[in-house]
């Protein structure tokens, strides 16, 4: 098992903001058992991720720190690697009294991958910097001389127990989409393909990691609903939407775009990369009426409430899953505040359920149809998952014109 080590927990609380002095240890000491007790008697995730022992271990160092801080937001930095421990991304500070301390800097070369069919990787997306040698769609072999998809893989299993990703399927999607992340300045040698050849590019972190590209070769001519909604038709008829987020407009979204082709062969319904929101019965309406056939394409960038739509697709519209699994971050939340008030927090109660009665919570939605990208595919412009998907529409069409239907 991989323990958190000291250095990993004061990663974040290392630069400490200027914030009030007067509060006593004894303060944060109190705060800190208070805390530590009610995770004990109800976080319900401990179990279900296989975390209790670490938990364990990491507890009295937690409450050893906590009693040696003389600032609310050396404190707050305390907590934010408690929660850390936890590896749950629904569980964060609000309504604190004192900033929390900064994160470090984390930098990384401007290039994201994926991983790709016969267990390559292959170029996402790359910035101006490396953009006209390392174009979407080219192979990467190797990473530092070894075998890439090795090298991104070991990297994504070491990522979980010091990210604070729900699962270990969201960890290593990051560590594909934001990958060798590391001090600004390092640099990584990089074996690519080209023109059926090998070649070398040296590659420097000089990129902030922040945000990650979410989609690749999407759909031209995408009209738009409301702030996260986009829709189209293909050219093989199928109807094709896209949800960045789940939000007031993609009730009428979908409504929108089902009323504008309603002559499509069936529908596409995009919910990678999904940040997650919320809905209600409206929108369970809107997708119990979609015309059928329907494909989802999901992936461990849908979390939460984009985790329960592709749920509710599969239950009300018959929709077959096509992708990877789905980031296991959907629960159910309360918020508890520190005794002393200085922060409250907020923690989940329950999973939310999946398809087969399982928790989503670290385990994600799996996909009927698994899906990785075909290099050939990046590089002419096309998307893997949104292919596979048409097939099964176009099958399914198929076999039910020949059934009369």
């Amino acid at each position: 098992m991989i323990r958190i080590t000291m250095a990993a927990l004061s990663v974040l609380s290392a630069a400490v903001a200027a914030a009030d002095t007067s509060a006593k240890p004894s303060q944060y000491k109190t705060d800190m058992a208070a805390f530590l007790e009610e995770l004990d008697n109800s976080y319900p995730f401990f179990e279900l991720k296989g975390i209790r022992e670490d938990w364990n271990a990491l507890r009295p160092i937690l409450t050893e720190r906590a009693a040696a801080c003389s600032t609310d937001s050396e404190f707050l930095g305390v907590v934010v690697d408690a929660i850390q421990g936890l590896r749950d991304s629904h569980v964060w500070v609000r309504d604190a009294k004192a900033e929390l301390p900064p994160r470090p800097n984390r930098y990384y070369p401007g290039v994201s991958f994926m991983p790709a069919t016969r267990g390559r990787v292959v170029v996402m997306w790359a910035g101006d910097t490396y953009a006209g040698t390392l174009k979407p769609g080219t192979v990467i072999a190797r990473i530092d001389g070894r075998d890439a998809r090795a090298y991104l893989e070991e990297r994504g299993m070491a990522a979980w127990p010091t990210s604070f990703s729900s699962s270990p399927q969201r960890a290593r999607l990051f560590e594909f989409r934001i990958p060798l992340q590391g001090d600004e300045g390092d640099s990584h040698t990089l074996t690519y393909l080209a023109e059926g050849e090998e070649r070398e590019l040296t590659v420097r972190c000089d990129t902030e990691a922040r945000g990650w590209p979410h989609t690749y070769n999407l759909p031209a001519g995408l009209g738009r609903a409301g702030r996260s909604f986009y829709f189209t038709q293909l050219p093989d008829g199928a109807g094709y939407m896209y949800l960045r987020r789940v939000d007031e407009s993609i009730h009428g979204g979908i409504r929108q775009a089902v009323d504008t082709f309603p002559d499509a062969s069936g529908w596409i319904v995009d919910l990678r990369g999904n940040g997650g929101g919320g809905y209600d019965d409206a929108l369970i309406n809107q997708v119990k009426a979609m015309p059928r056939p329907v494909a989802v394409l999901i992936d461990a960038g849908c979390v939460s409430a984009g985790e329960t739509l592709a749920r509710d697709f599969v239950r009300y519209a018959g929709a077959r899953l096509f992708g990877s699994a789905t980031g296991g971050s959907s629960s159910s939340k309360r918020t508890w505040t520190f005794p002393s008030g200085i922060a409250s927090v907020t923690l989940p109660t329950r999973s939310r359920w999946g398809i087969d009665g399982e928790p989503i919570e670290f385990n994600g939605i799996a996909p009927d149809v698994p899906v990785e990208a075909e290099p050939e595919d990046v590089a002419q412009g096309l998307n893997t998952a949104i292919r596979k998907a048409q097939e099964y529409l176009a099958e399914k069409t198929h076999l039910r014109t020949n059934a009369g239907g």
